[in-house]
């Protein structure tokens, strides 16, 4: 017996529900998904991969977690089939963006599945981002592949061998905490700059674009410079971003934010939102070097990250942290490397991520896009691929193509040095 359950919000479902009151319509619509695409390869069996999806709804109760308008939290619902759409492969694409999937409904999880022949397939979950990130879609896609595979050796009637996973608990800060954070948070974003946009502003209504480009840098090459420079690989990712932005706007004050997982060890196998953005301020000034660029990048995320708060307290306790991630606040430019947990190899069907087109009108960034959001995807060969999204209205094409251009050169030479 599954009951109907009224639980706290955590930071991000708080955090979304500020955006909603800034952005109406940007979050909670039917168009706010997360999605992760999958080839498969093996004979397929329809009716055990039915099964495995609705498996997962009762062991994630994020798949069936509503918020509620006006409620004192979310509502956790009873599980629900899964969705599995059948649809020949030229028309996937076109079918998952025409598509609706409404954040009321329940499970917060649909399936695609193109059939290419008889052991080959690709498989495409849309889960409502409220519910899910991209860690939770690798989290998923292992889960199914588990369940899968227990259900055609008919060995269990929990294929998970885990126990459900539960909506977690809200971690908050102490009052004192609170105050002690946000005096650090109102200096660090007193009086920030936007990014200078100097003639290259297009103009006409906000409108967002795309483009993705690869980054040469295998992931082992870049650790290997981490560890020679003392210090991350994502700090050196930053570090060639950050150099890139002040070459190409000229700006000497450069806050970045950064968006996090915020997650803790407790919750890696646990499905859900879980994101932060922490501003990371930069002294660019005098040209420097990108040598001098990763030093100056690696303390002010360092300091940044030791102060980390969630977003939806800083926003609530600060105006100038409001005014700064609000629509119309400063032109700025977000930064993000997507990380997922790495998937062993289950069952009888083979398995590797697929990369879905640029572009897609489904989606979208968590908080407001003032400027540009860019994002590395590590792909299956260790490489980097990017996508920059930006305001159109804002930045030209050739001014993004050239900041592509500018941090592929700053990345290589970091790490060559």
């Amino acid at each position: 017996m599954h009951e109907q359950l009224t639980v706290p919000l955590s930071p991000a479902q708080r955090l979304l529900a500020w955006v909603d009151e800034v952005a109406p319509g940007m979050v909670f619509g039917p168009r706010f998904v997360c999605l992760g695409g999958y080839r498969l390869a093996g004979p397929l069996d329809v009716p055990a991969l039915r099964d495995a999806l609705d498996r997962l709804v009762v062991r994630h109760e994020a798949l069936r977690t509503v918020l509620v308008p006006d409620a004192p939290g979310p509502r956790v619902a009873p599980p629900a089939p899964v969705p599995l759409v059948e649809v020949a492969p030229d028309r996937l694409i076109d079918t998952i963006v025409a598509g609706s999937y409404p954040p009321g409904s329940v499970p917060l999880l649909w399936a695609f599945l193109a059939r290419h022949d008889a052991t080959d397939a690709t498989l495409v979950l849309v889960a409502q981002h409220a519910a899910a990130d991209p860690w939770s879609m690798r989290i998923l896609i292992a889960d199914l592949l588990r369940s899968y595979a227990d259900r055609l050796g008919e060995r269990d009637d929990d294929p998970v061998q885990a126990p459900p996973d539960r909506v977690p608990v809200p971690r908050g800060l102490t009052d004192e905490q609170r105050i002690r954070l946000a005096d650090h948070w109102r200096q660090a974003l007193t009086d920030v700059p936007g990014l200078p946009l100097g003639a290259d502003e297009p103009g006409g209504p906000p409108r967002t674009s795309e483009i993705r480009f690869p980054v040469a840098v295998a992931d082992q090459r870049l650790r290997a410079a981490a560890r020679a420079l003392r210090t991350s690989p994502f700090v050196l990712l930053l570090s060639g971003f950050v150099g890139a932005l002040g070459a190409v706007t000229g700006a000497t004050d450069l806050t970045v934010p950064v968006l996090t997982y915020g997650r803790s060890r407790s919750d890696w196998d646990t499905v859900g939102l879980f994101m932060n953005a922490l501003p990371v301020r930069v002294d660019a000034s005098g040209d420097p070097a990108p040598g001098e660029t990763l030093r100056r990048v690696h303390r002010a995320f360092a300091t940044a990250f030791t102060r980390e708060m969630p977003l939806a307290d800083l926003v609530s306790s600060l105006p100038e942290a409001a005014r700064y991630f609000a629509p119309g606040g400063p032109v700025s430019a977000q930064f993000e490397v997507i990380q997922v947990p790495p998937i062993p190899a289950v069952g009888p069907l083979a398995y590797r991520p697929v990369r879905l087109p640029a572009g897609l009108p489904l989606g979208g960034p968590v908080i407001p896009v003032n400027g540009l959001v860019a994002w590395l995807e590590q792909d299956a060969d260790g490489g980097y691929t990017g996508t920059m999204r930006y305001r159109a209205d804002l930045f030209s094409r050739h001014t993004i193509e050239h900041l592509v251009s500018c941090y592929a050169d700053r990345l290589d030479r970091l790490v060559r040095s």
